[in-house]
């Protein structure tokens, strides 16, 4: 191809690629205690428990955002974050089409644990719980990601789930 239509090209790719549309995407980490708890957070604006993360600023990563929001919200610096499931949602009236990420960070240590620091301005309070005391506390979507979630890690196997 000659330096002109390879020119064109890129502009051209790059100016379509600008005009695709753009999804609001979220991580969250599933991070544990040595007696298979998992960790959750309550955030002061939500009327449910998460799990750890948030949403995935533009030119970011859900690696990267999960690893901003885990020391944001909860002071610790985790970088190995194994992927486990992605989940897709529709547009719907309360909420525009996103895709949600979810990581498996492990188990925390006794030092780690201690050295959980929230903010209590966006956390109010953080907690381990028996997976199956969580499941009831978060909403029934984040509830249904937590037990795909198991499942892949349970599997060694990503899901998807929509």
């Amino acid at each position: 191809m000659s330096f002109m239509i390879k020119y064109w090209w890129k502009m051209n790719s790059l100016e379509y690629q600008k005009s695709l549309p753009k999804k609001r995407m979220g991580a969250g980490a599933l991070i544990f205690n040595n007696k298979k708890e998992i960790l959750l957070i309550k955030s002061t604006y939500k009327d449910h428990w998460t799990l750890v993360g948030g949403v995935v600023d533009e030119n970011e990563s859900p690696k990267e955002a999960l690893i901003r929001e885990i020391k944001e919200e909860i002071g610790l610096k985790i970088t190995r974050l194994d992927f486990v499931m992605v989940a897709y949602y529709h547009e719907s009236e309360e909420k525009t089409e996103n895709l949600q990420f979810k990581f498996n960070a492990g188990k925390l240590s006794f030092k780690q644990i201690k050295n959980i620091k929230i903010d209590h301005k966006e956390i109010g309070e953080f907690k381990f719980f028996k997976i199956k005391d969580a499941f009831p506390l978060m909403s029934t979507k984040g509830a249904i990601r937590l037990q795909e979630s198991m499942k892949a890690i349970k599997n060694n196997k990503a899901v998807y789930e929509e």
